[in-house]
């Protein structure tokens, strides 16, 4: 792990806000050991929310391979007992995946003229799923780090450059990465000239009311379900638990990020989705590689 003291985002200062528990899903896959506490802290200037220490490379690697494979289905359901085959299939189901592509079809179609976009990448998109048939006529590609096999239609890619997309497609990524400026500049030295690149996180808040609810149904879930782990999650810090998501976006920060970044924004905003965690809102940002 690495410790941040500034914003990995724009390079302000941080403060702190909460202490908080590594969720033990995570602990385990990755280090494998007993939950530990890290830190929430706010940028003072961009408004973002991390947690820190951050995950380097590495652990990175060792908790998205085989991302959502019955190995990585079976510890979490061991640590989180609602995380159920069927709860997992639902998270990567044809279904959700069509409710996304509407949402970002929408998008591209109002900002994007038609017939621009002839080859399209999915940067860290697991299978490819979102980008298959997204722009009608235009070649697919997905490159990721899980190495689990492209969808039909879709080419799996090592090398994101090679690909010469002239629409780079990050979503559902940032909230996940240590360092999200470095995912963003290796997309935008992957993309053209001028080439354009879209991002969408969730734009949700660690200290949002719904989000302590669940956590306290959770929390007792786990003490009932799993009595082990109850001495480890029964405390204050498990409020605010790290787990998949280690970065808090707003439109804001996502746009701040794009322009630090090196890009020109054409266009940004947030949209509301349905996943089977219920009613979430999405942040997103268009933009252009600078000449």
């Amino acid at each position: 792990m690495i410790d941040a003291t500034k914003c990995v985002i724009c390079g302000s200062n941080i403060r702190f806000l909460r202490k908080a528990l590594v969720a033990p899903f995570l602990a385990r896959r990755i280090w494998n050991r007993s939950p530990f506490f890290v830190r929430l802290v706010h940028c003072e200037t961009c408004g973002f929310m991390f947690y820190t220490p951050r995950l380097d490379a590495a652990e990175e690697n060792r908790l998205y391979a085989d991302y959502r494979l019955q190995e990585y289905q079976q510890m979490r359901q061991s640590s989180e007992p609602w995380y159920t085959p069927g709860f997992n299939a639902r998270l990567s189901s044809s279904e959700s995946f069509e409710v996304r592509r509407q949402a970002l079809c929408e998008i591209l179609d109002e900002h994007i003229e038609k017939g621009r976009v002839k080859r399209v990448l999915d940067y860290g998109g697991d299978r490819g799923d979102l980008v298959a048939g997204l722009v009608e006529g235009a070649e697919a590609f997905v490159y990721d780090i899980s190495g689990i096999p492209a969808v039909k239609g879709v080419n799996a890619t090592g090398d994101p450059a090679g690909c010469k997309a002239d629409l780079i497609v990050n979503s559902n990524v940032l909230e996940h990465v240590g360092f999200p400026r470095e995912v963003v500049r290796q997309m935008i030295l992957a993309a053209p000239p001028g080439g354009l690149i879209f991002v969408e996180v969730p734009c949700e808040s660690p200290l949002e009311r719904a989000r302590m609810i669940r956590r306290v149904v959770q929390i007792g879930v786990t003490a009932i379900m799993r009595p082990a782990l109850a001495v480890a999650v029964a405390r204050p810090a498990s409020l605010y638990m790290m787990h998949e998501h280690v970065n808090f976006f707003t439109e804001q920060v996502l746009t701040t990020l794009m322009r630090g970044c090196g890009c020109t924004v054409k266009a940004a905003g947030v949209y509301k989705v349905e996943s089977p965690l219920g009613m979430g809102a999405m942040a997103w940002c268009l933009g252009t590689r600078d000449q």
